[in-house]
């Protein structure tokens, strides 16, 4: 029988595994890859989703063929009631998500009201167009607007998107999904490679009925508890209920970008500071309505007495705080 061909799943799961550039981590004296040990996590979801379906992109760097001709390095898995039923090669469109959002469009079973989650694993979804991105294509560009622009190519609405990805719970990253998602779980600072973890996913099967915001929080606890248990720098983890915080972030975010404006970005993996010590924000700090976040100060350092962090990360001109 095709697998296409079985009843609608009840929720649909797509991964974004971004692995052009270097995603190496260390724990104990052992190194690990970090986008392969997200791939792997990845297909233990995928083959427990017996209700669901799920598609894993792997963005693998790609290779060029006598150095001129870009080969089909990267990988998509298209999982359905936990079995592989399909899987391929592809070379991506432009700098964003559209030859993923595609093979979706084409393979997808799920099309409807069941739940939809999207997660991004990858470097910070810089806040300003970066060319430098991509590894195997610096020609292609990557910033906020591309990605929350491409995100209904796949679907009109998510009800959960995880951005495994460094400083982007910020006000202009959540201010461009406020029509596409109802809650986001992202980090404001910097996040460790080993990433966040997607293993709580596994509610949508045992728990039909778990609600949006059980699943989101269930995610950054575990994600939280994990990196805390080894990491002895900075650990945030944050959730934004998107619909509740777009009541009060326009503003905000328009002087985010206006604070943003003032200064030139040199880099963009350099680590953000809180927003409530930023000049544009002390008089009048961004609400913390509708977010919750999950933080652990650094055991060492200046900054180590430093209990309290909102869930707003910003950048700022000076050294990071």
């Amino acid at each position: 029988m095709d697998l296409r061909q079985k009843s609608k799943p009840e929720y649909s799961i797509i991964y974004i595994i971004h692995a052009d550039a270097s995603y190496s981590y260390h724990i104990n004296g052992k190194r690990y890859q970090a986008d392969e040990e997200v791939l792997s996590e990845a297909k233990q979801v995928a083959a427990g989703a017996k209700k669901g379906e799920v598609f894993i992109f792997h963005q693998k760097r790609e290779k060029k063929i006598l150095g001129l001709f870009s080969r089909k390095d990267r990988r998509w898995y298209h999982y359905k009631n936990g079995r592989l039923a399909e899987q391929g090669k592809y070379s991506p469109e432009g700098g964003g998500l559209r030859k993923e959002a595609e093979i979706y469009q084409n393979k997808s079973t799920g099309k409807g009201n069941n739940q939809k989650v999207m997660l991004y694993f990858g470097h910070e979804v810089p806040s300003e167009t970066s060319l430098s991105y991509h590894q195997s294509r610096p020609e292609q560009s990557f910033d906020t607007e591309l990605f929350s622009s491409q995100l209904p190519l796949f679907e009109s609405f998510f009800d959960l998107l995880v951005l495994s990805t460094c400083n982007n719970g910020n006000p202009l990253m959540m201010e461009s999904l406020h029509d596409k998602a109802k809650y986001v779980v992202a980090s404001p600072r910097n996040l460790h490679l080993s990433h966040l973890s997607s293993r709580k996913l596994q509610l949508l099967e045992s728990q039909s009925q778990v609600s949006t915001e059980a699943l989101s929080d269930s995610i950054a606890v575990d994600s939280f508890e994990y990196l805390s248990s080894f990491l002895q720098t900075r650990v945030t983890v944050g959730v934004y209920d998107i619909p509740t915080i777009h009541t009060y972030l326009p503003s905000y975010a328009e002087t985010y970008e206006e604070h943003l404006q003032t200064f030139e970005q040199k880099t963009l993996f350099r680590d953000n500071t809180d927003c409530v010590l930023l000049d544009s924000f002390k008089a009048n700090p961004i609400p913390e309505r509708g977010t919750k976040l999950y933080h652990k100060q650094p055991a060492f350092g200046v900054k180590e007495k430093q209990a309290y962090h909102s869930p707003w990360g910003c950048r700022n001109a000076s050294q990071s705080n």
